[in-house]
């Protein structure tokens, strides 16, 4: 995902909330909005956000309220590869 925010492996954003943060992220660099976002404006289901260690899927989603302190951290689940594993 960093070349989609010019190779850097954190962004300072501003937001109280996910979903305003991911605002501002796709604001900044737009071509990362397809990447983590379906056509409805929704968190793709493979993308992972967690606010310093917790999952927002544990909290309050995209409505969860995000401090100045707070580390936001976009983590795009890895999966692929085929089962049939020969050596």
């Amino acid at each position: 995902m960093k070349f989609y925010v010019a190779d850097q492996t954190e962004v300072p954003l501003q937001g109280a909330s996910i979903a305003d943060i991911l605002s501002d992220l796709v604001t900044r660099y737009p071509a990362i909005k397809p990447h983590i976002m379906d056509k409805n404006g929704d968190l793709r289901r493979y993308v992972n956000l967690f606010v310093n260690e917790a999952n927002i899927k544990d909290l309050n989603g995209l409505n969860t309220p995000v401090r100045e302190t707070d580390r936001v951290i976009l983590l795009p689940s890895i999966s692929g590869g085929s089962s049939d594993c020969r050596n």
